[in-house]
């Protein structure tokens, strides 16, 4: 693992325009996988920001598909 293959809260937020507390919600709520650096820091792979935005996207479902 690379250097630029950790992002802090802020960098996400940045990346995905939320706000940093979104991020820690994902967190600490949602599941996104993190480590803990200090009292309230977090890092975050790449990898897995993007295992979790990908689950969590919304698919059409094959009644929309037809209809457009």
């Amino acid at each position: 693992m690379q250097e630029n293959d950790i992002m802090t809260v802020q960098e996400v937020a940045q990346q995905y325009k939320v706000s940093e507390r979104t991020v820690r919600n994902w967190i600490e709520k949602e599941g996104l996988v993190a480590f803990p650096i200090g009292k309230r820091g977090y890092r975050i792979t790449k990898s897995d920001l993007l295992a979790f935005v990908e689950a969590r996207k919304i698919r059409p479902s094959q009644d929309t598909e037809r209809e457009g």
